[in-house]
């Protein structure tokens, strides 16, 4: 998972190379929750959230239509010079999506490259990084807990569904 540490080298990274103009670059996790925008705002979290979902929804449709593996696959939805595309990236920790939105670009072809290669200088850096050991978690046994028997009904009553 893309925890705080691979999200700070993921950061780093993508901070460390230019963005072209009018495009809105992003990286997401596969659950939808944004890892990095380079360009931040209120939308963030929800266009994170949509790029995860339609990447499902794409991928859903590809398997009914007999396509097995979706790693050669990505997004596009777009005109002569705007648009939206989604590229999986595949590393040796998580899988997650690089997502780009452009406006007013001549070549989307090279744009479209362009962030290609970025994410894949992305996977190879995250490779390249030491494995994170991993912490262990001292669980308490617990005696005795607050509500032991509960109804759905009484959950119903106290949260009012």
């Amino acid at each position: 998972m893309i925890n705080g540490q691979t999200h700070a080298h993921i950061s780093d990274f993508m901070n460390k190379h230019s963005v072209p103009v009018g495009l809105r670059l992003f990286v997401v996790r596969t659950d939808g929750l944004l890892v990095w925008d380079a360009r931040p705002d209120q939308q963030s979290q929800a266009l994170a959230a949509l790029c995860s979902g339609v990447w499902e929804a794409a991928g859903a449709m590809a398997k009914v239509a007999g396509q097995g593996e979706l790693q050669d696959f990505r997004f596009v939805f777009d005109s002569t010079d705007r648009g939206v595309f989604i590229f999986p990236m595949f590393n040796k920790k998580q899988p997650f999506y690089l997502a780009a939105i452009y406006e007013r670009c001549v070549n989307p072809a090279l744009l479209k490259r362009q962030v290609h290669s970025l994410g894949e200088k992305l996977c190879r850096y995250l490779d390249s990084l030491p494995q994170q050991r991993s912490v262990q978690v001292k669980t308490i046994k617990r005696e005795g807990y607050l509500f032991s028997d509960i109804s759905d009904a009484e959950m119903d009553r106290l949260f009012g569904i």
